[in-house]
């Protein structure tokens, strides 16, 4: 911001995504700390499937919700999610991809996030935020306990509303 108001550059903000359904536009805003001042994204992805928007998944249920939606599996890195046997990619890799549904290992700060609502550090949220906004129509996240986090957490992921 300083160097914008010395006139070296010009900020320009990108508000709206053609890749994201509007439950994950909407959720991917909350990552950042609201201090940032970042506008609103709107969502221009009118797709509808069966299955879209922001879902917490229990561990139990991973295998389950895999073999299901079929979705691309996300962790931080490779010390992450060690106790499922499923095809990762980390998040700094998948920045620029896109995909249908992911599925996201949680860390232990992206699970006090969900859960207490506290902000990320910086890195982290960056991180977690390309995570998010790689799926066009789904995001799940595995999360046993949902504590005070907004997404739905099904009991089961043959629950016909899921």
């Amino acid at each position: 911001m300083t160097r914008q108001k010395k006139g070296i550059l010009d900020l320009q903000f990108r508000t709206t995504t053609w890749r994201c359904s509007p439950d994950i536009a909407a959720f991917s805003d909350t990552i950042f700390d609201p201090a940032w001042g970042f506008p609103p994204t709107e969502s221009l992805n009118e797709v509808v499937t069966e299955h879209d928007g922001m879902f917490l998944v229990a561990k139990k249920h991973v295998a389950e919700y895999v073999a299901r939606y079929n979705p691309q599996c996300l962790r931080v890195s490779a010390n992450s999610g060690k106790e499922f046997d499923l095809d990762y990619t980390n998040f700094k890799v998948a920045k620029g991809t896109t995909y249908e549904r992911t599925l996201i290992i949680a860390t232990a700060p992206i699970t006090i996030f969900l859960q207490k609502g506290v902000a990320l550090d910086p890195g982290p949220a960056a991180a977690f935020y390309v995570a998010v906004t790689r799926a066009k129509q789904s995001v799940a996240i595995v999360l046993d306990k949902p504590g005070q986090s907004a997404i739905p957490m099904k009991d089961s992921v043959l629950n016909s509303s899921y």
